[in-house]
């Protein structure tokens, strides 16, 4: 986790969130948006994402995404799991490759999938092409084909740009909406709990107000969805299902109903129009896929294993996951290796080494023979590697953990989980440490987007007692985290350091000049939303 990023001045808590709660309900929401329609031999729903009507312009739409998101992963709400994310990615490309073959996105559109640690059943997108995805909701499925159709649903609601429409419907009013988000943004800066209020999407009056989609919007979505999900190879059916179970959740739930739900309205009707194109569309009829990767059971398994760390809730999954094993139905062997691996990552929280590794083997032995997926191993080597760098303690251990972290980081260069928790397997055992930083380097220059990669990397630097290279990389990982005066300070200090040579001095200079001009947009834009209260 990244700690204290310096001191910085932030606009008092209580004015900015009336602010924003006082522009959001200003605004209706709104009741529709204008379409024109298809011709009726093609579809009959409006085309909201052709229609000529005003909108926020990609640049602005963008650059509003963009500081959402850092004030997210400043206040931690963005949940650092690179093994379910990196999945969670890979699987999106699947659905954006059919986008663009289906002609719904262009190769120019960006998106970006993340983790929240959240255990509501929810996912949401953003302006800019982010897509926001709760670990409740990876939980909560039953199938991996179910979450990919919520994740094609919210890239539906990017392609056809009905946020940007959102925030261009009023042309008076656009501004204001505009300013409100910002205005949540900037309370993430106070208060972590105002933030995760204000900018989950649905948490709030002010946000489900005004990012709540409308029914033609929704229709929209789940039509490019489904087209989406067949043509990716997803099972089109996991749709209808995911949001039978939505409804039934909503039923329960009354006027709690889980916050899908509340930004994304479900009626009967959407379902019924669903399940009509699955049975009319041939398309959408073709045989698909349903059954999960051994990859996606076992990530599931250890977020349900680790959703609430502390004794209490690590001693209640276990018990959970032992009754499992003992169900009389007699869970697959994919789904009783997915509870042994949910139990070795339990076992390791507790510091159980010894069952850690135990359970670690069961998860292995019970798919050996199965259908071979390469990409799971990994999964297990980085799970062996986290148990070897809690418990070594000896030098002998030690010297042994840092041979097995150098032989894994080799065998899969590719996996940013395995390579980050070599780097820091060898940074604890304390040997070699000039070729642990060209690991760092090597995995900065891989994952330039990953905070904890350039923290780690600040961390090899200082061991190396390398000052510039270390303030540089920790500059890297504040900038990441939306904190741009604290990595300009450390910036600062890296130019300041008495061992730069000039090519280093020239990227500083130039990263500089990059970041003061950041800072003086934030500045500019906290100032017109300062204006606004």
């Amino acid at each position: 986790m990244i700690e204290r990023m310096g001191t910085r001045r932030c606009l008092p808590l209580r004015p900015l969130l009336a602010c924003a709660l006082a522009l959001s309900l200003a605004l209706s929401p709104p009741s529709g948006l204008r379409a024109q329609d298809r011709p009726r031999g093609v579809d009959h729903l409006p085309a909201l994402g052709e229609a000529a009507v005003d909108e926020l312009s990609p640049a602005a739409e963008q650059r509003l995404g963009d500081q959402i998101f850092q004030q997210l992963l400043r206040v931690g709400a963005v949940h650092d799991d690179p093994e379910t994310a990196d999945l969670m990615a890979r699987q999106a490309e699947r659905l954006l490759a059919a986008s663009r073959q289906l002609g719904h996105s262009s190769e120019d559109r960006s998106f970006r999938f993340f983790l929240v640690k959240d255990p509501t059943i929810n996912a949401f997108a953003m302006p800019g092409g982010y897509v926001g995805i709760h670990t409740g909701l990876i939980t909560a499925s039953d199938r991996e084909a179910e979450v990919m159709s919520v994740v094609a649903h919210e890239i539906g609601h990017v392609t056809q740009r009905h946020i940007a429409r959102m925030f261009g419907q009023q042309r008076q009013g656009s501004a204001v909406m505009i300013a409100a988000a910002v205005l949540a943004a900037l309370a993430a800066r106070s208060s972590p709990d105002a933030a995760m209020g204000m900018l989950s999407l649905g948490q709030t009056v002010a946000l489900r107000e005004q990012l709540a989609f409308s029914r033609d919007a929704e229709r929209e979505a789940d039509r490019v969805g489904l087209q989406i999900l067949a043509e990716s190879g997803f099972d089109p059916r996991a749709m209808s299902s995911m949001f039978e179970r939505l409804g039934q959740a909503g039923r329960l739930y009354d006027n709690n109903a889980p916050t899908y739900l509340r930004t994304h309205p479900l009626t009967s009707d959407r379902i019924a129009d669903i399940q009509s194109r699955l049975q009319n569309e041939p398309s959408l009829g073709r045989t698909a896929d349903s059954e999960n990767s051994l990859e996606f059971d076992w990530l599931r398994a250890k977020l349900a294993a680790l959703a609430d760390v502390r004794v209490d809730g690590l001693r209640t999954a276990r018990s959970r996951m032992l009754l499992q094993l003992k169900d009389p139905k007699r869970p697959s062997a994919q789904l009783q290796s997915a509870t042994y691996f949910g139990l070795a990552w339990v076992s390791l929280q507790q510091r159980d080494f010894a069952a850690a590794l135990d359970y670690r083997a069961k998860a292995q032995a019970a798919v050996r023979g199965q259908r071979a997926e390469p990409s799971a191993q990994p999964l297990l080597d980085h799970l062996h590697l986290q148990i070897l760098s809690s418990s070594s303690e000896t030098a002998e251990q030690k010297k042994e953990l840092d041979q097995v972290a150098s032989e894994m980081a080799a065998r899969y260069p590719y996996s940013r989980s395995v390579v980050r928790a070599a780097i820091h397997a060898r940074l604890t055992a304390g040997f070699n440490v000039e070729d642990v930083a060209a690991l760092a380097r090597l995995a900065a220059q891989q994952w330039p987007n990953d905070p904890q990669v350039w923290g780690l990397l600040a961390r090899v630097e200082s061991a190396r007692g390398k000052k510039t290279a270390q303030h540089a990389a920790l500059a890297e990982q504040y900038a990441l985290a939306g904190a741009t005066a604290s990595a300009i300070e450390q910036l600062t200090l890296a130019r300041g350091a008495s061992d730069a040579d000039f090519v280093m001095l020239s990227r500083i200079d130039s990263r500089l000049t990059t970041l003061r001009a950041a800072l003086r947009r934030e500045q500019m834009e906290r100032q017109q939303a300062g204006g606004k209260n």
